[in-house]
């Protein structure tokens, strides 16, 4: 009901310009005006330094429930650095060791708690993309939720990764591993972070278009990071990796933003697209506000 009266307010505007002619150049001009309007670049920003001050200390913490290792591998493959640089002069230590394994169950649910910086600023950029209400305390877990969601699937894409090894078939089906890793994540994401308001197929179009985006960056960041990395290494140090993750994690947030800014611009479409994604029953309510004034002038006749 929400995007129908979206839609119907957008096929209302004048059309000044040439972008405003065809339903196509007014779909542009909205994913235009939809990113001025979320401050992309500072939004992205924020979300970077959330992920990079949330989600990898949550990746951290859980990977001493589950495989370093693997989690380490995949935050160097998808932030641009390699986490055992950093603490290997720190000394080694068992993680097979009970109060070790307890003290990280107590420290992953501090650390999750006072990481939901990211869930909250990601709700944000939601909200106002989508015009839903902010989440109360009531529904704090759906944070906690999308913090664990997005922080668990680097061991996904992790294990997706080790695809690989097939005979023939194995790198494109890690790469739709990885994607499908990401379409679930970022379709939960955004259901749980609007309250369950959004269409499903908006749902999935947003999934759809953050994942396929992601793994795209992700198949030339396996190109382009390691000379990243190699060179701010050598140049700043240990400051130097950090660098090139804030910077990498800002580039993965300006996709994450951006799909979501270009999903809502399709779905207020007013071609078959708009029309798929809002469904036929917000589809039936636009035609149906459209009669309304008709049939009042009729009666009034």
């Amino acid at each position: 009901m929400m995007l129908a009266r979206e839609a119907l307010a957008a096929r209302t505007e004048s059309a000044n310009g040439w972008m405003q002619g065809t339903p196509p150049g007014r779909t542009v001009r909205r994913v235009i005006d939809g990113l001025i309007e979320i401050e992309l670049v500072d939004r992205s920003m924020t979300l970077a330094a959330r992920i990079f001050t949330s989600v990898l200390p949550v990746m951290i913490a859980a990977s001493t429930l589950s495989s370093w290792h693997l989690t380490a591998r995949t935050i160097k493959t998808q932030f641009g650095f390699d986490p055992t640089e950093l603490s290997s002069t720190s000394g080694a230590v068992d993680a097979t060791d009970p109060s070790f394994a307890a003290f990280g169950v107590v420290g992953l649910l501090m650390i999750a708690i006072s990481g939901t910086s990211f869930a909250r600023a990601l709700a944000r950029i939601y909200g106002k993309i989508w015009n839903v209400p902010s989440i109360n305390l009531r529904d704090a877990w759906r944070w906690l939720v999308v913090l664990f969601a997005v922080a668990l699937s680097s061991t996904a894409i992790g294990l997706a990764s080790e695809l690989t090894s097939v005979r023939f078939i194995g790198p494109p089906l890690a790469v739709a591993g990885e994607f499908a890793v990401w379409m679930a994540v970022w379709t939960l994401s955004p259901y749980l972070l609007t309250m369950g308001t959004l269409e499903g197929r908006v749902l999935w179009a947003t999934g759809a278009l953050t994942a396929a985006a992601l793994t795209t960056l992700h198949v030339g960041g396996r190109i382009l990071l390691p000379r990243i990395t190699a060179s701010a290494q050598h140049q700043f140090g240990s400051l130097g990796l950090v660098f090139t993750a804030i910077s990498w994690l800002f580039v993965m947030s300006v996709v994450i933003v951006g799909a979501a800014v270009i999903t809502k611009a399709l779905a207020l479409d007013e071609a078959y697209i708009g029309r798929y994604l809002r469904g036929p029953d917000a589809v039936a309510s636009e035609r149906s506000a459209e009669s309304l004034p008709e049939n009042d002038g009729s009666h009034h006749q």
